[in-house]
């Protein structure tokens, strides 16, 4: 098996797993969705069709948020309606549905109406209309939505429509033409003023050539003179400004040097006490998440206990809807396997033991029973005195495990085989089981509000003891309902109708060893 189908069956496997995860997640969503009021339930069902998408049942998903969505209508929650709006549109639009887009619109229009904040929705509304658009070639439509989206992201408010949103940009682009049009006249006026400074420069420059042209050549000299002496003049203040300048400069920045030094050690002060404060709040924050994480751990230690000690007496099912609801409900289960065993002669057993000794038998016996019980699946149910009752069906219903049960009377048979050889060389008594097995429909569940006790009744469970009571030591007896569903597994051997106590007669078989 090369590397890539080894990749590919993880991929399948995983998918599987999550589509198990999936369905029971709906199942669970469904139940508590049936007992849920108000806001709890449209939040539960607007849940539920966010998995059904998930799952790929798209038509439930439209069924279910559309009830959601006529729930928070009548409730006036517009919100949560919103919210459903969006599922239901996201779920026509997997689908394939037409129109999709009317409910995303609604969900805007909902939203618009109450001046929701929301913006998380109704992006997600919008860009669902977006997608749509794009996917039918209404590019206008398009624009029109992704300037909303841009709006909405920049801080802006949400608007009721896209033809709304059409308007809005028509007027901002009529502001911007307007606006145009007015830097337009204001470059050409600014344009007719620089030709007519230019025009007067050219002016008065041909004027200034002119003169120099009349100039004589002695009045040319005398003005170079002067101007020179002007320039020398104007160098020597220049210098003398600069000079002025450059002082001032060097005074600023010996002030500014001191001011930095100062400022300089203020911060290394601040900086060397927040490093404290710091460093003391890193220890204190570490000291802190220590003792928070060993309260943690206890605490979860403490919870696994109870939730183990609770399941040791209740079925999962059970236990689970009594932490939850603080209650639970009898069951009726259709089709259920029940074993009843009990010791041979216990009364005079007990007379050959003292009491310690014999309470002490019988819990190593009925240890060893739960053992065998547990390995094939089995939920037990109680014991009564030296009597042992365990059922195959339950908490799930899933059928009655007759073969498991039968199987697992053997092992128990053949241990007590092995355990009463052990101890016939100590001188000790046995300890022979009959065990008698029946099936049928029981009603279980957990009866009254304290010391909670699991337990099945019905007429099955009374047959199951007279069958038990008819049987021998050693031996395992079943019904005529048991033996039309184990006779291709194991071998058995009809012992006739059998009369039982208010019962009339039962067909009976014994197990072959």
């Amino acid at each position: 098996m090369n590397r890539k189908t080894i990749i590919s069956i993880w991929v399948c496997v995983l998918f599987a797993n999550q589509l198990f995860a999936q369905t029971d997640k709906i199942k669970q969503l469904e139940e508590q969705a049936k007992q849920a009021k108000g806001a709890q339930k449209i939040e539960l069902l607007i849940a539920l069709a966010d998995a059904q998408m998930y799952a790929g049942a798209l038509e439930n998903a439209v069924k279910t948020a559309d009830k959601a969505e006529d729930l928070a209508e009548d409730l006036k929650m517009p919100e949560l309606r919103a919210n459903a709006l969006n599922r239901e549109g996201k779920a026509l639009l997997l689908a394939g549905k037409k129109r999709p887009e009317q409910k995303f619109e609604q969900s805007l229009k909902v939203l618009q109406d109450i001046r929701s904040n929301n913006k998380s929705l109704a992006l997600d509304n919008l860009e669902n209309m977006r997608s749509i658009a794009r996917k039918s070639g209404k590019t206008q439509e398009e624009q029109l939505i992704e300037a909303q989206i841009v709006r909405l992201k920049s801080g802006g408010a949400l608007s009721n429509s896209p033809t709304e949103s059409k308007q809005e940009m028509q007027k901002e682009l009529t502001a911007t033409q307007k606006q145009l049009l007015e830097n337009q006249q204001h470059f050409r006026d600014a344009q007719s003023k620089l030709l007519e400074e230019s025009k007067a420069l050219q002016e008065e420059l041909a004027a200034r050539e002119a003169e120099l042209e009349q100039m004589t050549q002695e009045q040319m000299k005398t003005s170079m003179i002067l101007m020179q002496q002007k320039l020398l003049l104007d160098s020597v203040y220049y210098t003398r400004g600069m000079d002025s300048l450059a002082v001032s400069n060097a005074n600023l920045a010996l002030r500014e040097a001191e001011s930095n030094r100062k400022f300089n050690y203020s911060i290394i002060g601040v900086l060397m006490l927040v490093a404290g404060g710091s460093l003391f709040s890193f220890f204190r924050a570490r000291q802190n998440a220590r003792i928070l994480a060993e309260k943690n751990k206890t605490i979860r230690e403490e919870q696994e206990r109870s939730d183990n000690l609770l399941l040791n007496i209740l079925p999962t099912l059970v236990a689970d809807e009594l932490k939850r609801q603080g209650r639970t409900k009898a069951r009726y289960f259709e089709d259920v396997g029940v074993l009843f065993a009990d010791f041979v002669g216990f009364s005079k057993i007990a007379e050959k033991l003292t009491p310690q000794q014999l309470v002490s038998e019988l819990d190593t016996c009925f240890q060893k029973f739960d053992e065998i019980i547990a390995r094939y699946g089995l939920e037990k149910i109680k014991t009564i005195g030296d009597a042992y009752m365990c059922a195959g069906g339950l908490p799930d219903g899933g059928g009655s495990q007759l073969k498991e049960i039968v199987a697992a009377a053997m092992d128990m048979q053949a241990w007590l085989a092995q355990w009463n050889d052990e101890r016939e060389k100590k001188g000790l008594p046995r300890f022979d089981a009959r065990i008698g097995v029946h099936k049928g429909p029981v009603v279980a569940g957990v009866v009254g509000s304290k010391k909670f006790a699991f337990d099945i009744w019905g007429d099955t469970v009374n047959i199951a003891a007279r069958v038990e009571q008819a049987g021998e030591g050693g031996r395992i007896n079943i019904s005529g309902e048991v033996y039309q569903s184990v006779k291709d597994a194991y071998p058995c051997h009809y012992r006739g109708k059998i009369a039982a106590k208010n019962k009339g007669e039962i067909d009976m078989y014994f197990i072959e060893n």
